[in-house]
């Protein structure tokens, strides 16, 4: 959802989450979540070494000496990563959209859903995303002046992939990531049309009703089963910040799911870089900006880089200004240089468009270079 909630009304109140254990039946499991001693931090979101079983879940591959302190932070070890939708052409993010979409009719419903079909596509998704920025682009660039919810649930699968790989995720652990991500906002259908719609600040009765979604998605995703609490948890805390000031129960630092954490990171980006009701969207550029300046104390320092190094000190997507004054548009980042991306040169020296962009490797070209970031609305 970004950061909407926040609008003119102060922070809840510190609280705590109880996850002792995944013991219990699932009214206990719920009514822990009102509240009760902190959740620990998950050891091993981070590169460390291999697993002995690649294709295993995050938590087959934690030392046994820290899975009593952890349980119900990661998804369980007898759950096996799926195999990818694999095919070239597939067209991910309006196969995730269209599933998530799915996901929330059946969740507005009250009715049963299955994730499976889902986390293929986010599988899928992940190894086009390593692969190139396709996807990244068409997150960034696909736009309409209404709220998509499920569109931006796609979008943020996307930004945490992007996120949790430049901070050094393990390429296994990024299906889940990305599922976490492409459900984070399933909470929402408990709030109104008119409420999303909404262009002017929420009334105070709105703002509550809105940060109860996260909550609302934690029983929501509960019903997946005890296999999928992990899943429940990161929709709980996502909108959890790290210097406290986020809700439903003002968690900070290592109380906080590592998911959550990225997932919250890359749910703020991709809010700043779409239409909103209430304002305008960012630029890429200034969004990144945004995140790491005004809102850094919100965010930890991994994630933080994570957006950085993922997301390119110019994001694809974003425009440039060039030596030679005319404007560009990101389209690929050069890891090796990122500060000589691959460009589209889309308007001259005077901001005349040009009637056929010219693409240009920067790390090859050596007489142009990059002089600063502008907005894409210099181009008219």
């Amino acid at each position: 959802m970004g950061s909407r909630a926040g609008r003119g009304v102060p922070h809840l109140p510190p609280g705590r989450l109880n996850r002792e254990s995944r013991g219990g039946n699932r009214n206990t499991r719920r009514a822990r979540a009102e509240g009760g001693p902190a959740i620990v931090r998950p050891s091993d979101l981070f590169a460390r070494s291999a697993p002995d079983n690649p294709g295993a879940s995050p938590k087959a591959s934690r030392p046994a000496a820290a899975d009593s302190a952890r349980t119900a932070r990661k998804p369980t070890g007898d759950l096996a990563t799926p195999e990818p939708l694999d095919r070239p052409d597939a067209p991910f993010h309006a196969l995730a959209q269209r599933e998530v979409g799915r996901i929330l009719e059946a969740a507005a419903a009250g009715a049963a859903f299955e994730v499976e079909t889902l986390h293929r596509i986010v599988a899928g998704m992940t190894k086009s995303i390593l692969s190139g920025d396709d996807l990244l682009v068409r997150a960034l660039t696909e736009d309409d002046p209404t709220y998509d919810l499920a569109r931006h649930m796609a979008n943020t699968a996307v930004f945490a992939i992007k996120i949790g790989h430049g901070a050094g995720c393990r390429t296994e652990e990024l299906p889940w990531l990305g599922l976490a991500a492409s459900l984070h906002d399933v909470g929402m259908t408990v709030v109104p049309r008119h409420i999303l719609d909404k262009p002017g600040p929420l009334t105070a009765e709105e703002t509550s009703l809105v940060r109860r979604h996260p909550e609302h998605g934690f029983r929501i995703l509960l019903g997946l089963g005890d296999a999928f609490e992990w899943l429940a948890n990161v929709a709980l805390q996502e909108h959890e910040r790290e210097d406290g000031s986020g809700y439903p129960k003002g968690l900070r630092e290592d109380e906080i799911h590592e998911y959550a954490k990225i997932v919250g990171l890359a749910d703020a980006y991709s809010s700043l870089t779409h239409f909103r009701p209430y304002r305008d969207k960012l630029s890429a550029f200034d969004a990144v900006k945004e995140l790491i300046t005004a809102q850094r104390t919100r965010f930890p320092d991994s994630a933080l880089k994570g957006l950085i190094r993922g997301l390119s000190t110019f994001p694809v997507g974003s425009h440039v200004r060039l030596n030679s004054m005319e404007i560009a548009r990101i389209v690929a980042t050069n890891p090796a240089f990122p500060l000589r991306p691959v460009i589209e040169i889309v308007a001259g020296p005077r901001g005349e468009r040009l009637d056929s962009p010219r693409r240009v490797d920067l790390s090859t070209n050596t007489l142009l270079y990059v002089t600063e970031a502008c907005s894409g609305k210099i181009l008219g």
